[in-house]
C-alpha cells in the first residue's frame, strides 16, 4: 500500500509540475494562481494543498530539486587539470553530466531561466559556476598571473556561460552535451575572439 501511495504522490507531483511549466510558457509567475494550476493538472485545491503550500512552496521546491542536483554533480567532480588530456570528456566529465541533466530537465529550464521565470534563480545558478570554477577549474592555475581581478574573471564567464545554456536550451539542444562542454572549454581556454576563428595564429 506504501508503495502504491508513494507511486501516486509522485504522478500527482509531476502532473503539478507539467501544469506549471505549461503555464509559464503562456504567463509570468505572478500573474499564475492556484486555480491555474489546479485546473490545467486536473486536480482540486485540496489535493494541491497536501503537496505545497502555494505557488511559491512549488516554485521553491522546483528549483530546489535543480539545485540539489547540480551540486551533487559538482560536488562529484574531483579537482582537475583542464590542460591535460585530449578527450573533453575526461577532462570535465562533471560538465557534461550538468548538460545531460539539463536536457532532461529541459522544459522546466527553458521557463525558468526564460522572461516568465525567476530572476533570482539565474544568479543562484551563475553562483553556482562561479563556485564550480572556484573548487574544481581555477586551482590548476597560477592565479598570481591573472591580468583582471578575478572576481570580474569569474563574474564574466559564469555569465557567459549563462547565456550559452539559455541559447542552447531555446534553439532546441541541436548540440549534444559533449559538443556543448567542447565549445565551452575552448571558449574559456582561448578566449572568445580566438576560439571563434576571428582571429588565427598567424594573425596574432
Amino acid at each position: 500500500m506504501g508503495e502504491k501511495q508513494d507511486r501516486r504522490i509522485i504522478r500527482t507531483r509531476k502532473e503539478i509540475k507539467q501544469a506549471f511549466i505549461s503555464l509559464l510558457e503562456e504567463k509570468s509567475f505572478d500573474s499564475l494562481t492556484v486555480r491555474d494550476l489546479t485546473e490545467r493538472a486536473n486536480i482540486n485545491r485540496g489535493t494541491f494543498y497536501l503537496h505545497y503550500l502555494d505557488k511559491f512552496d512549488l516554485l521553491e521546491k522546483c528549483e530546489e530539486e535543480v539545485f540539489s542536483r547540480i551540486l551533487t554533480i559538482f560536488n562529484a567532480a574531483a579537482v582537475i587539470d583542464v590542460l591535460q588530456g585530449e578527450d573533453i570528456a575526461v577532462r570535465l566529465p562533471f560538465f557534461v553530466r550538468i548538460f545531460e541533466y539539463l536536457q532532461e530537465e529541459a522544459a522546466f529550464m527553458k521557463v525558468i531561466l526564460g522572461p516568465n521565470g525567476d530572476p533570482s534563480f539565474q544568479e543562484k545558478i551563475r553562483q553556482v559556476f562561479i563556485k564550480n570554477m572556484q573548487d574544481n577549474i581555477l586551482t590548476g592555475f597560477n592565479l598570481s598571473s591573472l591580468q583582471v581581478p578575478i572576481d570580474l574573471f569569474t563574474t564574466y564567464v559564469s555569465s557567459a556561460h549563462l547565456g550559452v545554456i539559455q541559447y542552447w536550451l531555446n534553439t532546441g539542444m541541436k548540440e549534444s552535451p559533449e559538443e556543448m562542454t567542447s565549445i565551452i572549454f575552448n571558449i574559456l581556454m582561448n578566449g572568445p575572439v580566438k576560439a571563434s576563428g576571428l582571429i588565427t595564429m598567424d594573425r596574432m
